[in-house]
């Protein structure tokens, strides 16, 4: 069967591997820069054709990608696209996308949003890949109607409010006071401003606001307001299932399911190597789940593993070998249908649960030589008969022997003593003795 592969660079950065065999073509595609250097298709892959880069150098800012595929190698089975937990690769077959969920074997990982949820603004501000977008129907500044020189007032209950930014994107009059979320506070927002030079006091902010926190002495204008002002999606295509939409929810409308179980240390007893101003590779390297964090209270890194997904970037990315992550169970779900080399993907889930590659047979090359032969005479000594014939009549007076019934039942009993005895007495090494017996 002949096969074609070939490589090449798309635009956009990312890197297109194709094979072409028996009129089926296969492309694998990867995104580098989406790639944080985890290592987990390393170890998935089962012809090990992928290589870890420098992820400590990558992570520091070096532009290369943090795996190295050899496309001569690979066996374009989408295990790698499988179980990457970022999703930076894609498989396509005859050029469809193939669904993760029609493989052997795919990760269990999703990010739901319940129907509690209010559509505000905390958990797509908060979330790291931003994988959550809040799509806007209508502002106040859409709306035609409004107050002309009305006087009046609005005051934030502050005991209620929970800074869900709904209002400050329904209307300007409001504004966040925004900040970083980090792994010690995934919060957003700091506090609420309100600009009331810009308030016609429609009263239209009380109903948007779900903690009924905001009090307007005004007028309400007659326009209605749609069921939904705003909706909130996730991209589980880009989600990172860190879970910080489902820690910052005030409305417990989110909830995310992680692929991977495990656990996260540091050697604490050469921490004192860590450098976080010089270094902060594991911070870096971390952009999709933002587990790490310079701790005020230590000087020094550390992580908040309730956002963790185990993926290992950070334990490839440390210069001081100072991270161990430890992987328990890798979820995955199976087709229903028995899929072929289904132990092929089963031992690819070991592997990257116990970081471990695949091992590859022992290979060794024969080389054949033609080797010359030089034959040599054998030298044959020449007979001594004299020799030969005290043999033969010694051969001859045992054969004697062993015809007579006494000498062979003496054998067979094990009496040698009566054997030897016989072969003097026919040496005529004992004929004194035959003869007292006689």
């Amino acid at each position: 069967m002949e096969v074609e592969r070939d490589l090449e660079m798309l635009e956009d950065g990312r890197f297109r591997y194709i094979q072409r065999a028996e009129g089926e073509v296969r492309e694998l595609v990867y995104d580098y820069k989406w790639c944080n250097g985890c290592g987990i298709c390393v170890y998935a892959c089962p012809v090990n054709a992928i290589e870890l880069g420098p992820v400590h150098d990558i992570a520091l800012g070096l532009d290369m990608p943090p795996v190295i595929i050899d496309h001569l190698k690979c066996a374009y089975c989408g295990i790698c696209y499988s179980f990457c937990p970022f999703n930076a690769y894609e498989f396509y077959i005859g050029g469809e996308r193939v669904e993760k969920s029609k493989l052997t074997l795919s990760p269990v990982m999703y990010t739901y949003k319940y129907e509690t949820c209010r559509e505000c603004t905390l958990c797509y501000k908060a979330c790291p890949t931003k994988a959550i977008t809040r799509k806007v129907f209508i502002t106040r500044q859409q709306i035609e109607e409004k107050n002309v020189d009305m006087d009046g007032s609005v005051e934030i209950d502050r005991d209620k409010c929970n800074l869900c930014g709904i209002c400050a994107e329904f209307c300007e009059v409001f504004s966040m006071v925004e900040k970083e979320p980090t792994p010690e506070d995934v919060m957003p927002y700091t506090d609420i401003l309100i600009d009331e030079e810009k308030c016609d006091y429609c009263k239209l902010c009380e109903e948007v606001c779900p903690e009924e926190a905001i009090k307007v002495e005004g007028k309400r204008v007659s326009f209605q307001l749609p069921e939904k002002i705003a909706e909130i999606s996730v991209n589980q295509d880009i989600c990172s299932h860190c879970g910080y939409c489902e820690e910052v929810c005030p409305y417990d409308a989110a909830k995310t399911i992680k692929p991977i179980d495990g656990k996260l240390e540091l050697f604490e007893a050469r921490m004192a190597r860590c450098d976080p101003v010089g270094c902060a590779a594991c911070i870096l390297v971390c952009k999709h789940n933002k587990v790490w964090y310079v701790s005020k209270d230590r000087g020094r890194v550390h992580f908040n593993d309730k956002f963790c997904i185990y993926c290992g970037a950070c334990e490839n990315a440390c210069p001081y070998d100072l991270i161990r992550v430890y992987r328990y169970s890798y979820f995955t779900k199976e087709v229903a249908t028995d899929a072929p080399w289904r132990e092929a993907w089963e031992e690819a889930v070991t592997r990257i649960v116990e970081k471990e590659r695949v091992e590859e047979p022992f290979k060794f090359f024969v080389e054949e030589t033609e080797i010359e032969v030089e034959e040599e005479e054998a030298a044959v000594p020449a007979v001594d008969e004299k020799r030969l014939k005290v043999l033969e009549e010694k051969v001859s007076k045992i054969e004697d022997i062993l015809k007579k019934a006494r000498y062979r039942r003496a054998i067979e009993s094990g009496d040698v003593d009566i054997f030897v005895r016989g072969v003097k007495r026919a040496s005529g090494k004992d004929k004194g003795k035959e003869k007292q017996k006689t």
